[in-house]
């Protein structure tokens, strides 16, 4: 939120910097480098988003693999259509957090190219490249193919529950009746906070009786994030209820 020339200027200068962690801290900040707007104004803004780019695309080529990650999950935050191709190759690379970095990425990119990648990252061997792919496919996609479909209905019998949550909340989203089934066979104490999310999405009635059965076994209090997301998703799937809003 301090974006100015001088600031703008260390770094540069911590990304040209001989030291590897310099680089990887002025990427860092590179990748967020934002300013508050006017009192008349609300919100912020990227602050000199072509320099800060430019300083991102550079960071992708980096010798060292902990500037690569954080360029690569900059341009996540800073997407550059000039980066996809450098991306795309990173999407292979053997060190798992660069790939994560790629995953974390493609999801702002909307072409073609950048969800077949996510189509593959979605079944890497590493836990969190997998999960972030997932969500990226599932949520931050607006493409609604077969493929990715296929993907996610595949990914709600993965081994990690973060990837089945994110599956069946892509799944959700789009309306897959898959997800229904998916959730009628484990919404229970045990569930995630996705899986509450995804009975949100959904709205449909025959949530509601293992909806209710967890509002009253679950235990859960008022101060817990997952009751608040219940009383949503009982909400949603109860006919003739507006929509609804929680922060």
């Amino acid at each position: 939120m301090r974006g100015s020339p001088e600031v703008l200027a260390i770094t540069q200068q911590l990304c040209g910097s001989a030291r590897w962690r310099r680089r990887e801290l002025g990427v860092n900040l590179a990748a967020q480098l934002r300013r508050r707007q006017r009192a008349s104004e609300s919100g912020n803004v990227e602050y000199a988003p072509d320099e800060t780019r430019r300083l991102l695309l550079v960071g992708l080529h980096d010798e060292r693999d902990e500037v690569i990650e954080a360029a690569a999950t900059g341009l996540g935050h800073r997407a550059n259509p000039a980066a996809l191709g450098a991306l795309l190759r990173l999407a292979a690379h053997r060190n798992p957090a660069i790939r994560f970095g790629v995953a974390f990425a493609l999801a702002a990119y909307p072409q073609p190219e950048a969800i077949a990648a996510l189509l593959n990252l979605a079944q890497d061997a590493d836990d969190e490249v997998r999960d972030w792919a997932t969500f990226g496919l599932g949520t931050q996609q607006e493409a609604d193919t077969p493929e990715i479909r296929q993907r996610l209905w595949e990914n709600l019998r993965d081994r990690n529950p973060g990837v089945r949550g994110e599956a069946v909340a892509g799944l959700a989203s789009r309306g897959d009746p898959r997800a229904l089934d998916y959730l009628l066979e484990h919404l229970g104490p045990d569930c995630c906070n996705l899986d509450l999310e995804a009975a949100e999405k959904l709205a449909n009635p025959r949530l509601l009786p293992a909806l209710h059965t967890l509002a009253s076994q679950s235990g859960w209090e008022a101060g817990d994030w997952r009751h608040v997301l219940l009383g949503a998703a009982i909400h949603a799937c109860t006919p003739g209820q507006p929509v609804a809003e929680h922060a």
